[in-house]
């Protein structure tokens, strides 16, 4: 069985080397690697070549910038492989990575193989896993909690395009037809309709793909029209889910989806107090941040823009990995050497993990009327 492995790129001369070396040092072998260069400025461009006149596995695409989705067509227009994997070129995969996938479709017949991941945050790193046990599902039983898990906010399934390895003319058919003006939500524009149009879905124990969390990455910057770019998300969601007479079932868990990335990327949006998710925050607070993920970076920005709020403090256990990127990042303890302080905000969407810091707090003596995370009537409430 052929798999095309395809790799969108926009300026990632730093990191390609290395994913591409890793998918080209895979241990299956009938393996087609596809690159689409997106309008690269930098070196990738020139090093996308270079793997193309050394290995004649290698395809290379150039084509002007317009977005990861429209590469991903590209890369699919062109692929010939029965199966279609998708790698993002500052990321790398084990050695190993499509042979388990590949076996797995193979012992199962699944259309899509579903994997873990690892979350590299510097020389550290979390296994990610979705909220299905291991096995072979057919779509019907993914669709209670397909999207959203029960806990805010945790998906059932989680939507990266690039731990799923899909038959083809599933991911042709969804993927075509994904607007290219979306440029937030494009990986569950894809793989939510692919599992409706998929016979069985294979969530498997496999781990082997590694998200290396950088500064300055996508999920971190701005839009300027992202209320438009929203609608055409939810729009696109919503069309595919009632096509399949499933939005009755879609439907709440869309609502916690809207809610979980529009406090994402536009935390602002809720305030009539500052951070209202967060019970509300008074604008001459003082406060701690604990936790410097994507959210944690965001809040930092927020808070440290509001006239007469102040960040006395920034923790997060992985600090010595944020510090070497020129972070003002601590370790969590620091906490108990400040003497007024008003608030310490959570920052991380999953409340188990929420739990586990309230926790940390509890056992180093923190007070927890000072410890806030998302409110109950922010959990509970329908937009």
């Amino acid at each position: 069985m052929t798999v095309s492995v395809i790799v969108p790129v926009y300026n990632a001369e730093k990191y390609l080397q290395h994913c591409v070396n890793s998918i080209l040092g895979q241990t299956y072998k009938e393996t087609e690697l596809i690159l689409v260069d997106d309008g690269s400025t930098d070196m990738s461009g020139k090093i996308c070549d270079e793997y193309s006149k050394m290995d004649k596995r290698v395809i290379t695409i150039h084509k002007t910038n317009s977005g990861s989705s429209n590469a991903r067509k590209a890369g699919l227009a062109a692929a010939k492989g029965q199966y279609i994997g998708f790698v993002d070129a500052d990321d790398w995969i084990e050695s190993d990575y499509f042979e388990k996938m590949v076996k797995a479709q193979q012992d199962t017949g699944a259309d899509i193989v579903v994997s873990n991941h690892f979350h590299d945050i510097g020389a550290d790193f979390k296994k990610v896993c979705s909220n299905f046990p291991t096995g072979l599902y057919p779509k019907e039983l993914l669709l209670p909690t397909l999207l959203y898990s029960g806990q805010f906010f945790e998906y059932g399934l989680q939507p990266h395009m690039v731990t799923k390895l899909f038959r083809k003319e599933i991911i042709l058919k969804t993927q075509m037809c994904v607007d290219g003006r979306i440029i937030i939500g494009e990986d569950a524009a894809v793989v939510y309709p692919s599992v409706l149009e998929a016979d069985t879905i294979y969530i498997s124990d496999i781990c082997g793909y590694h998200y290396v969390q950088r500064l300055g990455s996508m999920t971190k910057k701005e839009t300027h029209d992202e209320t438009g770019i929203y609608r055409l998300l939810f729009e696109h969601l919503e069309n595919a889910f009632r096509h399949a007479n499933v939005w009755s079932v879609m439907a709440p868990q869309m609502e916690q989806y809207k809610k979980y990335l529009l406090f994402m990327r536009q935390m602002q949006s809720f305030d009539d107090k500052v951070l209202l998710p967060f019970g509300g925050i008074n604008r001459k607070s003082r406060v701690v941040i604990y936790g410097a993920g994507v959210l944690g970076q965001k809040m930092y920005s927020y808070l440290s823009a509001v006239d007469g709020m102040e960040v006395v403090l920034w923790v997060d256990k992985n600090y010595m990995a944020y510090q070497k990127n020129g972070m003002n990042v601590n370790h969590p303890e620091k906490i108990l050497s400040l003497i007024d302080y008003d608030y310490i905000l959570i920052a991380n969407t999953v409340q188990r993990t929420a739990d586990s810091i309230r926790q940390y707090l509890d056992n180093i003596g923190i007070v927890k009327e000072k410890i806030r995370w998302f409110s109950e009537e922010f959990v509970n409430w329908n937009r």
